[in-house]
């Protein structure tokens, strides 16, 4: 009887974590972890994440986020939105395979939302539900191909590095009047100027580790810059809310010729530039790093030589602003 009794359940023994979970929603990605992130995922985004985590008050906010925002913004697009499959938007699908493929994702949940007046891209993910990424039509509708590859490749990469609930928990600090807004908010209390400040900061960070991973997908990396400028003098609109209709080509591309021919000790860039314009180039140092050529192996390096990751970091840091410190 004593040994029926000191025998236990093997269900308890399953990790239910979330964080788990995503492992386990993934393929073979681990052999690109880097002390607990991904390679290609920006330094600063993981350690601001971190350091976020820590501060007052963000365990009731991400709390909320999780538990409410998130289940009620899914419950909206499994009942009123179109998910994208094999004969539903084939088009769309394909290139989620493919951008899966590329990052070594099981192909996630894609909905199209037509209810949604904006052309618009984001991500939602939960302890609760699978991972999914939504397009409205009006996005789906305005993009080529390589820019729908492009976003869909980016917020692959934002449900890979878990950023998911931190967007989601952005939307509270109404820092512009575009920002998204989800179906539900649950979280009444105010928000610490120390936690504010640190979701703004994290933003920047987020935003290259996103594109490096649309990088990754596109059939040629190097038109990363062209496709992304693109999109936004079509009268794209962020997550964030943030839009730029004249972003200039030409001048982008000027910059970041002008940048990559800096030694890392002599690279500055103009202070009067956007944010857009920023993270735009600090995401296209990526084009001269290995680890872009380790996870695209069918690509050829432009350079024939390109810079180590911890490298490719170190000069994204400086074009994003922050003089290479957390």
């Amino acid at each position: 009887m004593s040994d029926v009794n000191e025998k236990v359940n093997p269900l308890l023994q399953i990790d239910t974590g979330f964080r788990s979970y995503l492992n386990a929603y993934t393929r073979s990605y681990q052999n690109h972890m880097v002390d607990g992130s991904l390679d290609y995922a920006f330094e600063s985004d993981f350690a601001v994440r971190q350091k976020i985590m820590g501060l007052g008050g963000s365990a009731k906010l991400f709390k909320a986020v999780n538990s409410s925002d998130v289940s009620a913004e899914a419950k909206h697009l499994f009942m009123k939105c179109n998910q994208v499959g094999p004969l539903k938007y084939p088009e769309i699908y394909d290139k989620v395979k493919k951008c899966a493929e590329r990052l070594e994702l099981i192909v996630p949940i894609v909905f199209v939302r037509e209810d949604l007046e904006r052309p618009l891209a984001y991500s939602i993910a939960s302890d609760l539900i699978e991972p999914c990424i939504v397009l409205t039509k009006q996005l789906v509708d305005m993009c080529s191909d390589d820019e729908l590859t492009l976003l869909i490749g980016c917020e692959c990469g934002r449900v890979q590095n878990n950023h998911c609930t931190f967007n989601m928990a952005y939307t509270y600090l109404n820092t512009l009047p575009d920002v998204f807004r989800p179906m539900d908010k649950s979280y009444s209390s105010p928000i610490g100027a120390q936690l504010r400040a640190a979701l703004i900061q994290w933003v920047k960070y987020a935003d290259v580790t996103a594109n490096r991973a649309g990088m990754i997908c596109l059939d040629k990396p190097g038109r990363y810059m062209d496709i992304m400028c693109g999109l936004y003098k079509k009268g794209f609109v962020d997550y964030y809310g943030r839009s730029q209709a004249n972003i200039d080509n030409v001048r982008m591309a000027s910059l970041a010729r002008q940048i990559h021919g800096s030694t890392s000790r002599t690279l500055t860039v103009e202070g009067e530039l956007t944010d857009v314009e920023r993270f735009i180039l600090a995401a296209d140092e990526f084009i001269h790093c290995r680890t872009l050529y380790s996870w695209r192996q069918d690509v050829e390096d432009l350079d024939s030589v390109a810079e180590s990751g911890q490298m490719c970091d170190v000069r994204t840091n400086v074009i994003v602003g922050n003089g290479g410190q957390l």
